[in-house]
């Protein structure tokens, strides 16, 4: 038993077993410190790749931003140039339906004022054309048509939100019209305003840099009789004047309304009474107050004078 006792207390038996525990301790803090070491090299390797992917990523979300806004930027252009298309084809139709009479051909031809003639009312037939509107053409017509807008006032009693649910249905094409003024122009037809009509026309259509802006319902009206077209400073647009007193007068030296307007009528009087007896006939008295107003552009007052006229005479 005092063997035994002794063996435990032996102090070398007591080192070996500390030792043979503490080996493997060192030897798994070895091995850790090993994987530690190679485990954070890779870290740090990660580490620094992931950000160089952060730089990259932020690199490419500010090119991706960039190519936004050029895309928008190209949305919006692509928008604007099927405007100015559709613009086009639309005069291109409305150059097709009118007389070639109606359509200016030289620089001469391009200022040409409107008068009202002394007509009463629109044919029946021409009455309720939803092409007078600018910006509807033969398509939109039909298109509106379908859609049960088929007068004036139809049209004016559609608000312009209704107006473009209807164009959505028909694709991108028509998506991108404008038809902001269209019931307010309806209603100015379908009550016969056709002078704020035309002005308001005026404010929206288009014209070629080389000549004067001529609305839709201007051209109409001359087609269908219900106004007269002159050149500027035709003297014909004065009642009473005819091709050959014209000539008379240019030969003159009265060649604009202006130079008419200031000119008194016993020199008038003298030009025609110097051509023969049957141009004597001929009443100038009212020519120059006609050509004032011409030059002036008083086309409706103008025309109330006129409707007072039988070849230059007050009836």
């Amino acid at each position: 038993m005092w063997m035994t006792w002794f063996s435990i207390c032996d102090l070398s038996s007591w080192w070996w077993l500390l030792l043979w525990w503490l080996l493997p301790f060192l030897l798994g803090l070895f091995l850790g410190w090993l994987l530690w070491a190679h485990f954070k090299q890779k870290y740090l390797d990660l580490e620094s790749k992931f950000q160089q992917s952060e730089a990259d990523r932020e690199d490419l979300l500010a090119k991706l931003r960039v190519c936004r806004d050029s895309r928008e930027q190209l949305h919006q252009d692509i928008l604007h140039l099927r405007q100015k298309l559709a613009k086009t084809e639309e005069l291109l139709e409305r150059t097709k339906t009118d007389d070639s009479s109606s359509a200016p051909t030289s620089a001469d031809a391009t200022a040409q004022p409107f008068v009202t003639a002394p007509t009463a009312g629109i044919p029946a037939e021409a009455q309720n054309n939803l092409q007078i509107i600018e910006g509807i053409g033969p398509a939109m017509e039909r298109v509106l048509h379908e859609n049960g807008i088929k007068t004036w006032a139809d049209l004016a009693q559609t608000s312009p939100d209704q107006l473009r649910s209807i164009l959505e249905k028909y694709g991108a094409k028509y998506k991108i019209i404008d038809p902001t003024t269209w019931p307010q122009q309806a209603a100015l037809a379908a009550e016969g305003k056709w002078d704020e009509l035309i002005a308001l026309q005026k404010s929206l259509g288009i014209t070629s840099q080389d000549a004067v802006q001529e609305s839709k319902v201007e051209k109409w009206l001359v087609k269908i009789g219900l106004r007269k077209q002159y050149k500027q400073d035709d003297l014909k647009a004065i009642e009473g004047i005819g091709p050959k007193i014209e000539k008379l007068l240019i030969e003159a030296g009265i060649t604009t309304w202006r130079q008419l307007a200031q000119t008194p009528v016993s020199k008038i009087r003298e030009i025609l009474e110097s051509a023969g007896p049957n141009y004597a006939l001929a009443d100038p008295t009212t020519w120059p107050q006609q050509a004032a107003l011409a030059a002036e552009g008083k086309w409706d007052e103008l025309t109330a004078l006129q409707e007072q006229l039988r070849g230059g005479r007050r009836v």
